[in-house]
């Protein structure tokens, strides 16, 4: 076999192993509650039923001081900024009508979907707890995070 061919297949192995180590060592722009959808929950992941009276209440975001949400016992959802009430909807936790793509993405997990007038906001909520609420946007980027007030 011709030298320069050899030295080619070696050169090629030597990046696809390079690229493989830097690919698999990335780290992943979702919480591991999100990546690992398919396991057991822990007690760090809440169930349906600590998120459905975990939630009631009025939160601010930790990202925005101006903007809230405030969730009613009653599923009444309502999204502050300034304190002027922007839009009122509802809210279930593993609703009926989850579609099948959000589905797939959260698994197992508790879904919060979040119905307003013009749009459908789908949430895994990855921390509840007496002063602090964190969700992850289903369909979006990022992570909403807030402080009960």
């Amino acid at each position: 076999m011709d030298p320069k061919a050899i030295i080619g297949i070696v050169v090629a192995l030597a990046l696809f192993a390079a690229g493989y180590l830097w690919y698999t060592n990335q780290p992943s722009a979702l919480p591991p509650q999100v990546q690992q959808n398919n396991q057991e929950p822990t007690a760090e992941e809440p169930s349906a039923a600590t998120i459905a009276t975990g939630i009631e209440g009025t939160w601010r975001s930790r990202d925005d001081a101006k903007f809230t949400r405030s969730f009613g016992e009653d599923g009444r959802v309502i999204d502050r900024y300034e304190g002027e009430s922007s839009v009122s909807g509802h809210y279930e936790v593993n609703g009926d009508e989850i579609p099948v793509q959000v589905r797939q993405i959260a698994g197992d997990d508790p879904v919060l979907s979040i119905e307003f007038p013009e749009e459908s906001l789908f949430f895994l909520v990855t921390k509840v707890d007496a002063d602090e609420l964190e969700l992850v946007y289903i369909g979006g980027n990022g992570v909403l995070r807030f402080d009960r007030i």
